[in-house]
């Protein structure tokens, strides 16, 4: 039987989203039901609490290639778009650029609201819910470093659209003891390589731009 802690409420952001959308375009809705395991849900059951959803954030270059970066921590091999929890009160364009600047420390404008997605992690009866917002954003200035280290970000690499399709399939591969977490953060991936295009040779992809002091 479920408890009552099981279906923890998602944050209402409808009015948010709506007035976001009539700025940078209506998002996509996606829904996403994984089936954990006790350990995974156990986790999600303690740390959801002090999350209030998370921004996924895929950052287009000056060149037109989008962001990923690894941690040392992770798997050899692990890549993936950055992101970062929304803190208490936070908005969700101020939480994007916030984590756009701790994460890579770049500058960066909103291009588009691509989709929200919501997860469901579930175990046996139980279900939790998660939302994630995915934005398309431009790099504006500031330089490709992780500002901050409790991130423990070790690497940047730089693909084109085209590759998130590769990117979501070496992470629903992951070992064993990282296959829920690889499920969670390949779904994102997909959904991207769904809704933009496979280069910058269209009307809605950021493509190459200058920043001021680059030439």
């Amino acid at each position: 039987m479920k408890t009552a802690d099981d279906d923890v409420e998602v944050q209402n952001r409808d009015p948010e989203i709506a007035e976001l959308s009539a700025l940078y375009g209506a998002p996509a809705r996606r829904q996403c039901i994984l089936k954990v395991s006790h350990a995974t849900y156990d986790l999600w059951t303690r740390i959801q609490p002090r999350r209030r959803g998370e921004v996924v954030l895929f950052i287009c270059r000056t060149s037109g290639h989008l962001i990923l970066h690894t941690k040392d921590f992770y798997p050899a091999g692990t890549l993936r778009v950055p992101s970062g929890s929304i803190k208490k009160r936070e908005e969700l364009v101020d939480a994007a650029q916030r984590e756009a600047r701790e994460e890579t420390g770049l500058e960066v404008d909103i291009e588009r609201f691509l989709a929200v997605i919501d997860f469901v992690f579930q175990y046996q009866e139980h279900s939790r819910h998660f939302q994630s917002h995915l934005f398309l954003l431009r790099e504006t200035g500031g330089e490709l470093k992780a500002k901050d280290e409790r991130e423990h970000i070790s690497a940047f690499v730089e693909i084109l659209p085209i590759e998130l399709t590769s990117v979501a399939e070496s992470l629903e591969n992951m070992p064993p003891a990282w296959r829920d977490w690889g499920l969670f953060r390949a779904f994102p991936h997909r959904v991207a390589a769904e809704l933009l295009p496979e280069s910058g040779e269209s009307e809605s992809w950021p493509g190459p731009s200058v920043v001021p002091g680059t030439q």
